[in-house]
């Protein structure tokens, strides 16, 4: 663990690489001495697109209650003056922002939620939850012949993007293209990206938008096709919201499966005692596992609001205009919440007040959907190769948006065909 100073700037994209996660001694320290904490602009921090920009600085959250009390609060603290991501876009890029379904004004959001959240319901979730096993299943039968494989991108990386593409009516012979492109959206901020994978969401954009327009002609029961055929407030979808709604879709699934599954094995192998706890009851203990590795080390490191009028939260005076940061790891080792915060438990009995998958009129949509995958292939995988050990050096992903594991090569006992 890296020796930080209190006056670290959080945009240093090589600030989790180097620290093998999230700052959390940093986040201790503001939380108990300066828990609002002002992070100002960095010279040095290049934007991974050159349309964007960090010039304003911004207030870190690092108490559990503060980011809630603002996550909760789109009057106060909107995610669509600005948009929702700490960068700071103008005219057409922050357009592009703010008709994403993060970004969108709050009657729009919520009219568009009613329309979308359906398919990703507990009732309708049920009868697709045997097809996520099958991908599952085929998913890991695609590695079982072999003794060692890189687990981020050859298993867990494959079922969200499948599961997405099966929910939108995304066509099987698309699946491996959308898989391509939303792996390189997903990881915008590295740093050796080639021009093409600068346009990535744009061509993510152009296959949603192609997709809309064929379940216009041929509507069936897909999530997009209920999509282009509803309407918000009386109008009928936009191309910009339908195609930032197939591209939010595609980098969630990315961040949340992909790299809680990346930590659930990293985690597990860290603490040989809670693996086996885990394995002496896998049925019993997996649900509440997964909620801890999604506290203890969760995919998204933060999201952003603007202030819409002068106010306060937990006695400090905001402007109009300030942007503030939301640390979910912070958040999530908060220890007025989480006894003995840093230490990784799977049978903690409030895990579950985790913030990884945010809280609002924000929360996730896709949660129990994600919930599902990560049981799906965990259970399948620790069924079939409890043995794995990591094999090499894991990489994460330069960033100052994710928790992003991007390599981690894994050794195992091969099934005998």
């Amino acid at each position: 663990m890296l020796d930080l100073s209190l006056d670290t700037n959080l945009l240093d994209p090589d600030l989790i690489p180097n620290n093998l996660g999230p700052p959390h001694q940093l986040f201790d320290a503001w939380r108990e001495t300066d828990p609002i904490h002002w992070n100002p602009p960095s010279e040095s921090y290049d934007p991974p697109s050159p349309n964007a920009s960090l010039r304003k600085g911004f207030y870190v959250l690092t108490r559990h209650a503060d980011v809630r009390e603002v996550s909760l609060d789109q009057d106060r603290f909107s995610s669509h003056d600005g948009g929702p991501i700490i960068w700071d876009f103008e005219g057409e890029q922050l357009a592009r922002q703010q008709a994403g379904l993060m970004g969108m004004r709050p009657r729009d959001h919520m009219a568009m939620k009613a329309l979308v959240a359906p398919p990703f319901g507990a009732k309708e979730l049920s009868s697709f939850y045997p097809e996520v096993q099958q991908v599952a299943k085929e998913i890991v039968d695609s590695v079982a012949h072999l003794s060692k494989c890189e687990f981020a991108f050859d298993v867990a990386s494959k079922l969200p993007v499948y599961t997405f593409c099966k929910l939108l009516g995304v066509p099987d012979d698309m699946r491996e293209r959308v898989f391509t492109l939303g792996n390189l959206i997903a990881d915008t901020e590295k740093r050796d990206r080639s021009e093409d994978e600068d346009y990535a969401g744009f061509e993510l954009m152009r296959i949603g938008n192609d997709l809309a327009r064929e379940k216009l002609t041929n509507p069936d029961n897909s999530a997009m096709s209920r999509l282009v055929h509803g309407e918000v407030e009386g109008r009928k979808l936009d191309e910009a919201s339908i195609g930032m709604f197939f591209v939010t879709l595609s980098i969630a699934g990315h961040e949340t499966t992909r790299n809680t599954a990346t930590h659930f094995l990293r985690l597990m192998r860290e603490h040989p005692d809670q693996y086996d706890l885990l394995r002496s009851d896998l049925d019993k203990y997996l649900p509440n596992a997964i909620e801890e590795v999604l506290r203890h080390s969760p995919p998204v490191i933060k999201f952003r609001r603007t202030v819409t009028r002068d106010t306060e939260v937990s006695g400090h005076q905001f402007r109009k205009g300030d942007k503030i940061y939301l640390s979910y790891p912070a958040a999530n080792h908060d220890p007025a919440v989480f006894d003995d915060p840093h230490k990784f438990d799977i049978t903690r009995p409030n895990a579950r007040k985790h913030l990884a998958f945010g809280v609002g009129p924000h929360f996730c949509m896709g949660a129990g959907l994600a919930r599902y995958q990560l049981r799906a292939l965990l259970t399948q995988w620790l069924t079939r190769f409890p043995d794995f050990t990591i094999d090499g050096e894991m990489e994460m992903l330069p960033s100052i948006w994710f928790n992003a594991v991007i390599k981690m090569p894994i050794s195992f006992t091969p099934e005998i065909a």
